[in-house]
């Protein structure tokens, strides 16, 4: 009668994870509800918070990229453009 069975262990998991993620989508929506009502309670006359303008500059500006390729004395990678001496002899870069 309180044994354990297989039916009754999958019926079990499963009314968990119902109530699991039945309270996850509740905490979901109260979440927006009070981000809506933070939203409303700022106005429409207030502006947005100021966003750091530094990390904003340094986000829109192009990333300078380089080629390198693999020095075959010392093994370290170095810029195509303005390679220098490794300082090993041999080295392809020496000027």
């Amino acid at each position: 009668m309180l044994g354990f069975s297989l039916p009754k262990l999958v019926v079990l998991i499963g009314i968990i994870t119902f109530v699991w993620y039945g309270f996850k989508l509740v905490g979901r929506f109260q979440e927006l509800r009070e981000a809506e009502a933070r939203r409303r309670a700022r106005g429409p006359r207030q502006a947005a918070p100021p966003r750091d303008t530094a990390a904003a500059a340094r986000a829109a500006e192009p990333m300078d990229v380089e080629d390198t390729v693999k020095c075959r004395v010392c093994g370290a990678y170095v810029t195509t453009r303005g390679a220098t001496d490794c300082g090993q002899a041999g080295c392809p870069y020496g000027r």
